[in-house]
């Protein structure tokens, strides 16, 4: 696995993978960390999209510090590695969106999420919670920079500048203005003509403004006759556990994703749209970690990105959790891109691997577990 060392902290990813080639920290968040080192207001700061605790851990180390995310895997990361550390449990120094700090901070530590959508939202929030003055600083990596970043930072706070390049990294100021000057972004909304819903999806999920090509394929083939225990994993919106439950009435969701905003996104639309939002429940967390269940059914769209890397070992470690929480009998559905190869790790897991559909781009498999 990655790990690096980042001053007096030992530093790595989660969860652990063998040969992980990502490291937990770039000249990014060193850049960020130098701006705090020597441009320090005071000694409590806020920080948001921290990858895997090393802004947080260092930041806390000479004063109050929070660590604000959307991400289950970044929270959990920040966990481990302040354990490793001999640091402070985070406990309430992790804030979800949009949890607001228990003070006011001196400064503000920002590193780029990649969906710009999450950006804007993070920028009114931050705007209408700072006291007027306060340095808010944000860094990305030069080839993951969003187009006019400048702009979208005096749209939201009516003030920004570009600093230099530095290691492939570039630095941005703003200062808050003390109130908001445009009313936060409303959630995307996705229609599913079909169905006649309208869905909701907050800021960064994925999919927000339209369906995902992969996903609307698997809505064409969803298996119906289900009951029992479902999951919808990685489940966005949910609009996929959403249709299955409105096809299958005696079928119980969990809706799971690694994203806070995902999940709440999720249930927003599971109390809109299905008469019995009761039977249903919401996980956060990485995949089906964590769940005391067996599923008779899982649905899956898997990723095949880390953040801004190509990585297909998200999608196998969820094709391994799906193998283990199945019941003898289940069956895992599972919508991918022909060119990344997975009837062949599916069927290592699986005793049988059905195709049910292929288009130009997307198969289906239906994978079924054998018995104990």
């Amino acid at each position: 696995m990655a790990e690096a060392n980042l001053g007096p902290l030992a530093l790595k990813r989660w969860p652990h993978r063998r040969g992980d080639p990502l490291l937990p920290f770039d000249a990014a968040d060193r850049y960020l960390l130098k701006q705090l080192d020597e441009h320090r207001r005071g000694p409590a700061t806020l920080v948001l999209n921290d990858q895997c605790g090393a802004l947080w851990l260092t930041a806390a180390a000479s004063g109050p510090a929070w660590s604000a995310g959307d991400d289950w895997l970044c929270w959990r990361a920040a966990v481990a590695n302040a354990e490793d550390n001999g640091r402070a449990d985070p406990g309430d120094a992790w804030l979800w969106p949009w949890q607001a700090p228990p003070r006011a901070p001196d400064q503000v530590l920002l590193r780029l999420p990649k969906a710009v959508s999450l950006l804007e939202a993070q920028l009114a929030w931050l705007a209408d919670g700072l006291p007027a003055g306060t340095p808010v600083w944000l860094a990305g990596m030069d080839k993951h920079l969003p187009a006019q970043l400048v702009p979208l930072l005096e749209h939201w706070l009516g003030n920004g500048r570009a600093g230099l390049g530095w290691k492939k990294a570039r630095l941005f100021t703003v200062e808050a203005p003390g109130a908001a000057r445009r009313d936060a972004p409303e959630p995307a909304r996705v229609a599913v003509p079909e169905r006649g819903w309208t869905l909701q999806a907050g800021p960064g999920v994925f999919g927000r403004r339209h369906l995902d090509i992969g996903a609307r394929f698997l809505l064409d083939h969803l298996p119906t006759g289900v009951s029992g225990e479902v999951a919808d994993l990685g489940c966005g919106n949910g609009v996929l556990g959403l249709s299955l439950a409105a096809d299958n009435p005696a079928a119980r969701v969990t809706f799971c994703d690694v994203s806070f905003l995902a999940v709440e996104s999720a249930r927003t639309n599971v109390v809109d749209h299905d008469p019995q939002p009761e039977r249903h429940h919401f996980h956060l967390g990485n995949g089906l970690e964590g769940i005391d269940k067996q599923f008779d059914l899982i649905l899956l769209n898997p990723p095949f990105h880390r953040g801004h890397a190509v990585d297909d070992r998200v999608a196998r470690g969820l094709f391994r959790q799906a193998a283990r929480r199945l019941a003898p009998g289940g069956e895992l559905r599972v919508v991918a891109n022909q060119h990344l190869g997975y009837q062949r790790p599916l069927g290592k897991l699986f005793p049988r691997v059905d195709t049910v559909a292929r288009n130009a781009k997307f198969v289906i498999f239906r994978c079924i577990k054998g018995s104990p």
